[in-house]
């Protein structure tokens, strides 16, 4: 039993199909692997933002933009949409103090 191939270069070229430095994205994109890392660099309170704003078609920047009044609709719209997220939870029905203000 050879194990000579383990590490060599060549097994591995193939792999990932080619691709090298050079087919990095131009200069101001960002590429789905930045997106990725920069995803799973969030807090899950942060995913969970992200998420909610997908789903409501804005993004943080959007957000950032709008007016104190459009903002504050959207950041109710979230606040709603985690309450519900949390009493429809099967695992968390019947559970007092998940939801709390605790800024009062």
């Amino acid at each position: 039993m050879s194990i000579s191939s383990i590490g060599s270069s060549s097994v591995y070229a193939g792999a990932y199909g080619g691709v090298s430095a050079s087919s990095a994205p131009p200069v101001g994109e960002t590429s789905a692997k930045d997106e990725f890392l920069k995803f799973q660099a969030m807090t899950p309170a942060q995913k969970m933002r992200a998420m909610m704003l997908a789903k409501l078609g804005v993004t943080e920047e959007q957000l950032k933009a709008m007016s104190p009044e459009d903002r504050k609709k959207i950041e109710d719209k979230l606040k709603d949409m985690v309450k519900q997220q949390v009493q429809n939870d099967p695992e968390t029905k019947g559970q007092k103090g998940l939801v709390a203000d605790i800024l009062a």
